[in-house]
């Protein structure tokens, strides 16, 4: 089946493209596998070479996650193995397809996956096995609803019923896939009417088969909507005139016939485009003149078919032509030259294990071979038996396949039932184990709840304690204020204001008197000058953080003074370079409370041995590293804590940045970084 098997490989070749398309809409940018792949697809390419990217794009992609574009890719690949007519890698690839999907449970894909399996075991020529795998990829495409492709499936079915002499099976499915298949599908509707030609011939109902190989030259023209040229279209012409031109030869109608094939060769570009179309249909004439006794272009026509069909490798069309040539011979009384030629057709009928072309070279033979007739006469009988025998297993095995495929599939439906069962079962008794849990997570997050308020409530008693101490502290200062105001007023105003006077009064004198009383007054004024400065001192004892006073000292007695139930170690090395006075009181403040947060947490929650506080100047910047060897804690669970918030705030608030490092066991580091723009 030569010709339906070209026809399959232009099914495939459209199946690749449209794959194509669909990956340029998929395909990531950079990705390795997509470049393989669109090398190997490249036609121009060596076939050896498409062959290796193919591989590397498969062993790219068998590492990739299991999703719609993998799957692609894989499809792809088994593709564009089949059009190389490396069939065993692209039943690899397919079965890979299969079952990618199926762990996707991807109906379509599965389904995909079996049809690339069952077209390469065709390309194989292993029909059982394409058979069964075109019976299980139809199932599931009737699950899908998807006709098109049921259409084809039944199609090629039909095309290995008719290798396998099942005509009227062929024929079956054949009208079974025009039934299935669009109007506008002008490819596959060819195909079908020519199929069921052909499956007809088989019958011996030629006039039935020139009939349907009429309809189907009809729908040559229609393959020009579908994108084909013109000499696709010559050459689809053709070959309907040499099937027609056959069937006349069957019925013994060699004037026909040959018109039939002349018509077939007027396409003047056939050598070239197809040389094995070429061969058969000149061999074919050469066959139409012979049973017309016009021996004139014998045997030159049959010889010329020889030579084409031997450079190609065309063992069926080498066996018919020897045959041919040998029966011509036999016409012409050369019984030696005939003896010659069907003896080569027939090894090689035997080589190929062609049954029926055996028994036709043996026929042959046996009569014009005296010497060797009882030999081929056995043969002939032995040839029979085996071709009825296999004809009767295929028969039974192909019936077989199709049982059992239909048992797996009932099976498996069944599987399916009881696995729902079984979920069904699991997801109620899951279900109920999730409302205990709801239950359960309720009540503690209930107790939470009223710990959290037993907590709230604590704090509110503790801020109203703290609001209360605040405002006697409010009231200190302000009584401060007062004492402080009324020494000024009733003190140091009041002797200002009389010595000003009394050096009023005495600047009207010179005498030396006045001169020892101006020097009293003097000495008043120094007095008054130490009680303003004593005040100030005063004042300045309630600011913390005053530019003043040792603000280095303030962080480390700080540090150094922490006490918790942990008995941590604290230790402060703060750089005694660094020129605090220099920096503004912003800073300072949110130092501080970072620093003062920082240890709070220590404290709370640590349970550490060891903790340090390092505060360095470098590159106009201060560098400050809090650190403990505690139990640490997650920083991706704990990040959004109110502390750790405020540390970021007030790193934040002097444009600062600050990284935490902690993980359970293995302590924290608190790394704050403050841009300052005064040197050390």
């Amino acid at each position: 089946m030569k010709t339906f098997r070209f026809l399959f490989f232009i099914f495939i070749f459209l199946f690749a493209v449209s794959c194509k398309e669909e990956a340029a809409e998929n395909s990531f940018a950079n990705n390795k596998a997509e470049v393989y792949l669109a090398k190997a697809e490249n036609t121009a390419v060596e076939a050896l070479l498409r062959e290796k990217y193919f591989d590397s794009a498969r062993s790219i992609i068998s590492k990739y996650k299991n999703d719609s574009v993998t799957r692609l890719y894989h499809r792809r690949a088994a593709i564009g193995y089949y059009m190389l007519n490396k069939f065993d890698k692209s039943i690899k690839a397919g079965k890979e397809v299969y079952n990618l999907a199926e762990e996707a449970n991807d109906t379509l894909g599965m389904a995909k996956g079996l049809y690339f399996s069952a077209v390469s075991y065709y390309g194989r020529e292993d029909n059982d096995s394409a058979f069964s795998y075109y019976k299980a990829s139809e199932k599931l495409f009737e699950d899908i609803n998807d006709k098109k492709m049921l259409g084809e499936i039944v199609l090629y079915k039909a095309y290995i019923y008719y290798n396998v002499g099942e005509y009227m099976l062929c024929e079956t499915e054949a009208f079974k896939a025009l039934r299935l298949l669009d109007e506008d599908d002008a490819v596959h509707i060819y195909s079908c009417y020519n199929l069921i030609a052909t499956a007809l011939e088989g019958l011996n109902n030629y006039e039935e088969a020139i009939k349907y190989y009429t309809t189907a030259a009809k729908y040559i023209e229609g393959l020009k909507k579908q994108g084909y040229d013109d000499n696709y279209i010559r050459f689809s012409r053709a070959m309907s005139y040499n099937n027609l031109g056959v069937v006349y030869l069957s019925m013994k109608k060699p004037k026909e016939a040959a018109d039939m094939f002349n018509k077939g060769l007027e396409f003047d570009q056939l050598k070239k485009y197809s040389p094995l179309l070429y061969a058969r249909i000149i061999n074919n004439v050469g066959y139409a003149q012979f049973l017309a006794k016009d021996y004139s272009n014998l045997p030159r026509l049959y010889y010329e078919s020889l030579k084409v069909r031997d450079s190609l490798g065309n063992d069926s069309g080498v066996i018919t032509s020897n045959y041919n040539i040998g029966e011509y011979y036999l016409s012409q009384k050369d019984t030696l030259r005939a003896i010659t030629h069907i003896v080569k057709s027939y090894r090689d009928a035997e080589k190929a294990r062609s049954h029926a072309d055996e028994l036709k070279a043996l026929k042959v033979l046996a009569e014009i071979d005296k010497k060797n007739s009882s030999f081929y006469s056995e043969k002939y009988i032995q040839v029979n038996d085996n071709m009825q025998a296999s004809t009767r297993e295929i028969k039974d095995r192909f019936a077989r396949i199709a049982y059992e495929t239909d048992k797996l599939q009932v099976e498996k439906e069944e599987l399916a039932k009881k696995n729902n069962f079984i979920i069904g079962v699991s997801a109620v008794v899951l279900l109920f184990l999730a409302a205990i849990f709801i239950i359960y997570y309720l009540n503690s997050r209930n107790k939470e709840l009223v710990l959290l308020q037993e907590q709230q409530k604590a704090n509110e008693e503790i801020y109203q304690l703290m609001f209360e101490q605040q405002g006697k502290i409010d009231l200190a200062r302000h009584e401060e204020k007062n004492r402080i105001a009324m020494e000024l007023h009733d003190g140091i105003l009041n002797n200002i204001y009389a010595v000003r006077l009394n050096l009023e009064f005495s600047n009207r004198k010179t005498d030396d008197e006045t001169i020892v009383m101006r020097k009293g007054y003097i000495k008043e004024l120094q007095l008054v000058e130490s009680e303003i400065r004593a005040i100030s001192h005063d004042l300045s004892r309630n600011t913390i953080f005053n530019q003043h006073n040792d603000f280095a000292s303030i962080l480390g007695s700080m540090v150094t003074s922490q006490k918790n139930n942990f008995d941590t170690q604290f230790e402060a090395y703060i750089d005694n370079s660094i020129d605090w006075e220099a920096l503004p009181g912003i800073l300072k403040i949110n130092v501080y409370r970072i620093i003062q947060e920082a240890l709070q947490n220590i404290n709370k929650y640590s349970q550490a041995n060891q903790a340090s506080v390092e505060i360095t100047h470098d590159n106009n910047s201060i560098n400050i590293i809090v650190t403990d060897d505690g139990v640490g804690f997650n920083t991706s669970t704990t990040s959004g804590g109110i502390g750790i918030k405020n540390l970021k705030q007030r790193t934040h608030a002097i444009n600062g940045t600050i990284d935490i490092i902690s993980s359970s066991g293995n302590g924290t580091v608190i790394k704050l970084h403050v841009p300052v723009d005064v040197p050390a």
